[in-house]
């Protein structure tokens, strides 16, 4: 006859439940998830920015701190005027985004004019080199004179 004492089962689940204690944190921590999924969403906004001001003809910033992004455009006309009119989406809301508990996030802030190419928001130049911005251990590059962002 084949079968298992109360003992034997006993220390199977002991050694479940001490296996459980310590793989249930990992499986529910989403940091690195969300950290991936900002660093992806932040990037396509930097790209949404550099399309709309070529698309549309008017500056279009992009502005990331570590509580989140947004993007805005000249309040005024669009090549005058300070950059603080809140982009909107297609269909509602703005385009901006608050930055998942968790994630450490650093601060990059530069615009777009109609041909696409960066500028540094604070001092109003052309990006001499490439301007990064880390999100978590990600990093998002806008190069120079091109403004492609990866």
């Amino acid at each position: 006859m084949v079968g298992y004492t109360v003992v034997e089962l006993v220390v199977v689940m002991v050694l479940m439940g001490i296996l459980a204690a310590n793989a249930m944190p990992h499986f529910f921590t989403a940091s690195r998830f969300e950290e991936m999924g900002f660093a992806d969403v932040t990037a396509a906004a930097i790209r949404q920015a550099r399309g709309l001001a070529v698309a549309s003809g008017c500056d279009t910033r992009a502005e990331i701190t570590p509580a989140g992004y947004a993007l805005w455009q000249r309040a005024t006309a669009c090549d005058s005027g300070a950059l603080t009119r809140a982009v909107q989406r297609p269909g509602a809301g703005t385009w901006s985004d608050s930055a998942p508990s968790g994630v450490a996030v650093g601060a990059l802030d530069i615009y777009f004019d109609a041909t696409g190419t960066p500028y540094d928001h604070a001092s109003g130049t052309v990006l001499s080199s490439a301007a990064t911005v880390a999100v978590g251990s990600r990093s998002i590059t806008v190069e120079p004179t091109t403004g492609f962002v990866h």
